[in-house]
């Protein structure tokens, strides 16, 4: 019984700990795609993502376009075609990060979304 309750609360605590943060008005500074790094595809944020989110590095975020992380490659492209469609434009975006899902220790953008200037 005791070890139940144990990882039962490691369970509940360690859920606790992820989070996702909103990452508004920012520009898309650098795209890289990858055959078998970052989740295939990432883009590089014109703000630091700890910001929003102290357990991400850095300012590159991932989307997933390998199919990684319960995503889907064609839910991926959508976002994938909005950050280039942003980088091209230089027009602002919201991403909404999250730091449960991680590849290669870079966060995964669960939402992208254009924004008007």
């Amino acid at each position: 019984m005791k070890r139940l309750i144990f990882l039962l609360g490691l369970i509940l605590s360690t859920n606790s700990l992820a989070a996702t943060g909103t990452m508004a008005d920012v520009t898309i500074q650098k795209l890289i795609t990858a055959d078998t790094r970052f989740g295939g595809c990432m883009a590089m944020l014109s703000k630091p993502i700890s910001t929003a989110l102290a357990n991400c590095p850095d300012s590159w975020v991932t989307f997933a376009c390998d199919g990684s992380l319960n995503n889907s490659v064609s839910r991926a492209m959508m976002k994938w075609e909005n950050a280039k469609l942003a980088y091209a434009l230089g027009k602002k975006a919201l991403l909404i990060v999250d730091d449960a899902r991680k590849v290669n220790g870079y966060c995964y953008a669960d939402i992208f979304r254009l924004e008007d200037q």
